[in-house]
């Protein structure tokens, strides 16, 4: 090992960090309207690339 794995568990902790705080948002979001937190807890992780996009969806959504 070369020492490039230090730097790779820390790009993989970013990534993890980013994909449950834009869940975790989306998830918020989804259950003041009325909606499953836990699948928008998914859809947001697995969409974190379009940080925004998500949330913006659920808004747009009508309450239940």
């Amino acid at each position: 090992m070369d020492g490039r794995i230090g730097i790779w568990i820390v790009v993989i902790a970013a990534i993890a960090a980013t994909m449950i705080l834009s869940g975790r948002l989306t998830a918020r979001i989804a259950v003041r309207r009325g909606r499953s937190g836990r699948v928008w807890f998914a859809v947001g992780a697995l969409l974190f690339l379009l940080f925004p996009l998500p949330q913006w969806f659920v808004e747009l959504l009508p309450k239940k």
